[in-house]
């Protein structure tokens, strides 16, 4: 897993690394071979990946209603917890709506298969530009440009991403229920950051819960999000039609300004 910002949950840009040790030869002479040095990411937790990216990708049409906090350390050393609302409908290949409300911004993006449109209305404007014409590049081109969009990485992984790379270890620690919903609990380490993500069991392997620990930072800031699936949502051209308020401004998207 990648991490392109502070908070961002899931891997964002990845690819499959698996790391198996050997021993080598020593002073031109073949020594024992002893055992195989432990992959990275245990075969069982391995195995939960892979179900849970092959189940996403099998996925054509579902809507995800989430609830996250993510801490912000101030300089006085207080850490402070924001929260958001996001729902999110996708219909592949090329439709997506995404909703976000929280105490530091609220949002609004839809793309319709040639065009995203951003809003915001606190600031009472908006962005629509052409675009790729399918989910798997437009994710990626967000990603590249640094643009935030709730649960982008979730869609990462179910379009082309990988979650093992970067990764220093990786294990399933347990079972845990999330909101009745039994689960594998999995831990995973990076350089500078620790994740733990709750698989569902069974046919229906949906990420349920990501926790996300920035490590060697005052006060071990974290960003963590709780997942509701609807396998089966009620969708429409209208869903993925923007229309813009009558108080709200088109704007220009410069040149490297995506933050917004």
């Amino acid at each position: 897993m990648t991490m392109h910002t502070r908070f961002r949950p899931l891997a964002l840009a990845m690819s499959s690394a698996l790391l198996l040790g050997f021993s080598t030869l020593a002073a031109a002479q073949e020594a024992p071979r002893g055992p195989a040095a432990a992959p990275a990411v245990t075969p069982r937790a391995q195995a939960v990946l892979d179900r849970m990216t092959n189940y996403l990708r099998s996925l054509q049409a579902f809507s995800i209603s989430a609830d996250s906090s993510r801490d912000e350390v101030l300089a006085e050393g207080y850490k402070l917890q924001h929260n958001e609302h996001s729902e999110l409908t996708v219909q592949r290949p090329n439709k997506l709506r995404a909703e976000l409300q929280g105490d530091l911004r609220t949002r609004t993006i839809v793309y319709d298969g040639e065009k995203l449109s951003m809003y915001s209305p606190d600031d009472a404007a908006y962005v629509r530009v052409a675009t790729v014409s399918n989910l798997a590049d437009l994710i990626g081109s967000l990603l590249d440009a640094g643009v935030e969009m709730p649960m982008i990485d979730v869609l990462y992984q179910g379009a082309v991403g990988n979650l093992t790379q970067n990764v220093s270890g990786g294990a399933v620690v347990g079972e845990s229920v999330i909101d009745g919903v039994a689960c594998d609990h999995l831990a995973f380490r990076q350089s500078n950051v620790d994740w733990q993500l709750w698989v569902q069991k069974g046919e229906q392997a949906l990420p349920r819960k990501i926790v996300i620990t920035t490590r060697f930072e005052v006060g071990d800031p974290q960003y963590q999000v709780t997942m509701h699936w609807n396998l089966k949502p009620k969708v429409s051209d209208a869903t993925f039609k923007f229309t813009a308020p009558a108080n709200a401004s088109e704007v220009s998207l410069m040149a490297g300004d995506t933050s917004k």
